[in-house]
């Protein structure tokens, strides 16, 4: 009898996904930054770089991890229903063009937000994603949001105020955050498939942030995965907000911007720069004060240094590439 109803189910599930073509379990990090991401946490995952030393990470943050860690898998079928039902009952997201949308990346603390924000101030013409939307990616939560705020605004202002709380004072200070603030994206990614340079706000170990944020050294099949989830969830962005307006994304994947170039060949890329040297203190305190929180300690002060160091010769390496070089980006050349 159990047999019998776990294969209805089973088929059901199937069908469904087949039937609006909807990707199974798209929130799946790919399988080598699992790999990497465990290495970590069993303290095993050895330097790649001469000038920073191997880590382990702090015991704080290796029992945090491994509960989050058997959580996300442990309910990642949940995960996937809860994505299905997007494509279910509101499957016209898909139709959503991301064809004119602009994308601004920079590094950090190099004054993307400030950007981004004074752009998003044309409400006429843009619309950015908000801090739930790439958290949480899906429409049908996003409905209930409407519905509570419409029927009692305090409900989503104690919302904001838990996740704000959740957050940290230190690292609301140093990025604020509000549930209708246009909100950096990448967020997306380092949340749900590990991946891009944000994962250094979440995960306290600079070699897998290494890997993470080298996002177009993945296997190409991963990329494909990664550039369906951000698409589909900005798609809803547009679908419940867009309102005819472009997509304005601001981002610091700078190693996902060929990907984005080649998938969406109308789109616009702005770039912002900023010395190294001069934004390494505010991005020091941030990540710092981030991980404290998202990660339960900090990485060790010596390493963190080397690391941020390493990052931006590859940041810098990526975004010389395709801002300045335009190796093998086509037309989106005359787009940035």
């Amino acid at each position: 009898m159990f047999s019998t109803i776990f294969s209805v189910l089973f088929a059901f599930w199937y069908g469904l996904h087949i039937a609006y073509s909807s990707p199974f379990f798209l929130a799946a990090p790919p399988t080598c930054l699992l790999w990497k991401r465990l290495q970590a946490i069993a303290g095993t995952l050895k330097s790649s770089s001469p000038e920073v030393p191997d880590y382990k990470m702090p015991k704080e943050s290796v029992k945090f991890w491994i509960f989050k860690t058997i959580l996300f898998y442990g309910t990642m079928l949940i995960i996937d229903i809860l994505f299905l039902i997007d494509d279910v009952f509101y499957g016209d997201y898909q139709k959503c063009s991301l064809d004119d949308a602009v994308f601004l990346v920079g590094g950090f603390r190099t004054g993307t937000t400030n950007l981004h924000r004074a752009i998003h101030l044309d409400e006429e013409r843009f619309v950015s994603p908000r801090f739930h939307e790439v958290m949480w990616p899906y429409l049908w939560m996003g409905k209930i949001f409407d519905w509570l705020e419409k029927r009692d605004p305090k409900t989503i202002k104690n919302i904001e105020a838990k996740l704000q709380d959740a957050i940290g004072k230190d690292t609301m200070a140093r990025h604020p955050m509000s549930w209708h603030g246009a909100e950096e994206d990448d967020l997306l990614l380092a949340s749900w498939n590990f991946a891009g340079w944000y994962v250094c706000v979440l995960f306290a170990h600079p070699e897998a942030i290494i890997h993470s944020g080298l996002q177009d050294q993945l296997p190409e099949s991963a990329q494909k995965k990664m550039f369906e989830l951000y698409k589909r969830s900005l798609q809803k962005v547009l679908y419940r907000r867009g309102n005819g307006r472009a997509l304005l994304s601001k981002n610091h994947m700078i190693n996902f911007m060929p990907i984005l170039a080649k998938e969406l060949p109308n789109a616009k890329f702005v770039d912002i720069v900023r010395h190294p040297k001069d934004a390494y203190l505010s991005w020091y305190g941030l990540s710092q004060s981030a991980l404290s929180v998202l990660s339960r300690a900090p990485i060790q002060k010596e390493v963190a240094v080397s690391a941020h160091l390493r990052f931006w010769d590859y940041f810098t390496k990526a975004e010389t590439d395709f801002f300045i070089e335009g190796k093998g980006y086509g037309s989106t050349k005359d787009n940035r």
